[in-house]
């Protein structure tokens, strides 16, 4: 599965985990739990959480910066 970000960019699954990871993740303890929990979810799952980062940083935010 792959993933596109509005300005593009394509990401495989892997790479649109950790960069949703690097959005929410706070310290090492919370980037464990993060990446556990984006793993756990099925391709339509991870698409759904992909889609809502966007759309909120769409809606007032700076967009995050791609490719940490």
């Amino acid at each position: 599965m792959q993933l596109q970000s509005p300005s593009g960019n394509i990401y495989s699954e892997e790479q649109a985990i950790t960069l949703l990871v690097s959005l929410v993740a706070t310290d090492p303890n919370s980037e464990k739990k993060w990446r556990g929990f984006y793993n756990s979810l099925t391709s339509i799952q991870l698409e759904e959480e992909w889609d809502q980062h966007w759309q909120s940083f769409e809606r007032g935010h700076s967009m995050p910066p791609e490719g940490r």
